[in-house]
């Protein structure tokens, strides 16, 4: 596996994922740590981050052809009160891709960040952007199998 140092900030990082959230060709996303059905992530990770000051987060998308990225990013807290979330720190990070044979690491430059609240906002950010592709994988996956069973319908009213 090769290591690229990418030059650019974390926050680039997580630009990119959101456009990969967008993109039409992604059939899977997945994120750790996992939440039940009735928790919601941006809670579990602000839960965390509260606790412990400290959340590491990972997203695999996987897209048509059978590529994959892994985003992995570290938010560290280094001021504020336990209980709350940090009002100061580092978010770290770096994106693994695999495409056939071909495996590389990307790695960001840290960003800090000195308010909570920004925090916060791109947590929220990124969940409203992961929910919205589960929903778009579902939606064309339904479509998939509903153009397979339209198919056999023709397929046997051809017989």
């Amino acid at each position: 596996m090769s290591v690229v140092n990418t030059g650019r900030s974390v926050m680039d990082m997580l630009n990119e994922l959101l456009s990969d959230l967008n993109r039409d060709d992604l059939v899977l996303v997945e994120r750790l740590p996992y939440v039940r059905e009735y928790e919601r992530y941006r809670d579990v990770i602000t839960n965390i981050l509260r606790e412990f000051h400290i959340a590491l987060v990972l997203v695999r998308v996987t897209f048509t052809d059978g590529s994959r990225k892994g985003y992995v990013f570290l938010i560290r807290g280094e001021g504020g009160e336990l209980g709350k979330i940090p009002t100061t720190g580092v978010v770290e990070g770096y994106v693994v891709t695999i495409k056939g044979n071909d495996r590389r690491k990307f790695v960001y430059n840290p960003a800090r960040f000195d308010r909570a609240e920004d925090v916060g906002a791109r947590i929220i950010e990124f969940a409203n952007m992961y929910r919205k592709a589960e929903e778009r994988i579902s939606q064309l996956q339904l479509m998939r199998e509903a153009e397979k069973d339209y198919a056999l319908f023709y397929e046997e009213a051809g017989d």
